[in-house]
């Protein structure tokens, strides 16, 4: 998929977002014209780095705006499911640590979303991304 098509679903992961809220760094996904859509995963994450009433200001009319245009993506129990799977196969094959693994969940959480809608994940964590599809057959734009 080509990020120029104007009709592609687009689901903005957290390191896009981050910077962008913080630096008003624009990633090359926002400068095209896609229909972007919001991983309720995404939004939890951004509401755990929020510790300003601004941004969580900020973060609650995203949300309202996702929410209302239909737009919000969360993911379904049999997606938790496929999630745990995957990380028993990512772990064994690279043996990941605890810590890393809760990360890595919610990446995985994000690529199932997007596969299920359709949607490209827009991210700066290719590394992680590429790992996961290696069980997950998703677009990715990084």
């Amino acid at each position: 998929m080509s990020i120029i098509d104007s009709n592609l679903k687009v689901i903005v992961d957290t390191s896009v977002y981050i910077p962008y809220i913080n630096f008003s760094a624009i990633h090359p996904c926002f400068e095209r014209t896609n229909t972007f859509y919001m991983s309720a995963v995404v939004l939890s994450e951004l509401y755990a780095g929020a510790h300003d009433p601004d941004t969580i200001k900020l973060l609650d009319k995203l949300a309202h705006t996702f929410k209302k245009a239909g737009r919000l993506v969360a993911p379904m129990a049999e997606d938790w499911r496929k999630t745990g799977m995957i990380i028993a196969r990512l772990t064994k094959k690279y043996g990941f640590e605890d810590i890393y693994l809760s990360k890595l969940q919610n990446d995985i959480l994000i690529a199932i979303s997007a596969k299920k809608i359709g949607a490209l994940v827009a991210t700066n964590n290719k590394k992680d991304f590429l790992r996961i599809q290696e069980y997950v057959n998703f677009s990715l734009y990084s």
